[in-house]
């Protein structure tokens, strides 16, 4: 187990570490080992677990909000540094095996210019540019590229080839070079089959980022979005095939899909419309 610790930002209580333990409880309910009355913190809000050596954090109450640095999300691993926003309850991450390092980490320097920029840039067209071409003669374009394509097969197809050629030469371990293209099929297939219905006039957005340690994808469609927190609590609640059954007779995105982008990545989380997904992928595969 990492030996996080919880570091409390406000309220009497700042600069109280809690140490991170397995099946930690925030809310306003009694049974709470972190708890606060407000009307943005559900009786039973969110919970901290482990999966694998891995720490994570992530919403009970379907209607509950998770903000890690400024993004909202369902569930999110937990890294040194992180700030963690669950209604007026605030907290910081701490390793304390980092925590006396003097240098910020180099996914740490890329994650603030990231920040820092908020634009995306270019957004090039799949359909009418070719991106082979530019990535080869812009080698930068290989750490953050963002383009549209048709909702078409054809479209989607050369896509995933773009995005397996970037992958491949990132320095990834080719088990997450795997995991990371088996999400972004399953990402951008439900892009085309559940937010836009097979409509092919509309278009899809997909963003690459290397983040030097990680991955990132995003992928927005047009479509009228979904309740996606509610999807993932029938996830975690049922089996993943009684899940599936259940979302594919509702005509939406299976529960077999949740399960395994979910499994595969660091986090996973949406916009408030549920029209725009993004991952983060670690490059190399957990120990053991």
């Amino acid at each position: 187990m990492p030996a996080l610790k919880l570091e409390v930002l406000n309220s009497a209580f700042k600069g109280k570490q809690i140490r991170f333990k397995e099946g930690i409880l925030v809310g306003s309910a009694p049974e709470c080992q972190l708890r606060a009355q407000h009307p943005d913190l559900k009786p039973r809000h969110a919970r901290f677990l482990m999966d694998g050596d891995r720490a994570f954090v992530e919403i009970v109450d379907e209607s509950a909000h998770i903000f890690i640095n400024n993004q909202d999300v369902v569930r999110s691993e937990l890294r040194h540094n992180d700030t963690v926003i669950m209604g007026p309850i605030r907290l910081r991450v701490v390793d304390d095996a980092l925590a006396s390092r003097a240098s910020l980490r180099l996914d740490e320097l890329l994650a603030e210019a990231e920040v820092a920029d908020g634009d995306d840039g270019a957004v090039y067209d799949f359909a009418k540019e070719d991106l082979f071409f530019l990535t080869t003669r812009n080698p930068s374009l290989k750490r953050r590229i963002a383009f549209v394509i048709p909702s078409r097969d054809k479209f989607l197809d050369q896509s995933q080839v773009f995005l397996s050629r970037i992958v491949k030469h990132c320095g990834a371990d080719e088990p997450q070079v795997d995991a990371f293209m088996t999400c972004a099929k399953e990402l951008v297939l439900n892009a085309h089959r559940h937010g836009h219905k097979f409509d092919e006039s509309k278009r899809i957005t997909v963003r690459f980022r290397d983040l030097g340690d990680r991955l990132s994808l995003s992928v927005e469609d047009q479509g009228d979005g979904f309740d996606h927190r509610a999807v993932l609590a029938s996830v975690r609640d049922k089996d993943a095939a009684t899940a599936a059954r259940e979302r594919y007779l509702a005509g939406g995105f299976g529960g077999l899909g949740f399960q395994l982008i979910t499994r595969l990545t660091e986090s996973l989380t949406y916009n408030d419309r549920g029209n725009q997904v993004t991952i983060l992928i670690s490059k190399k595969a957990p120990a053991g």
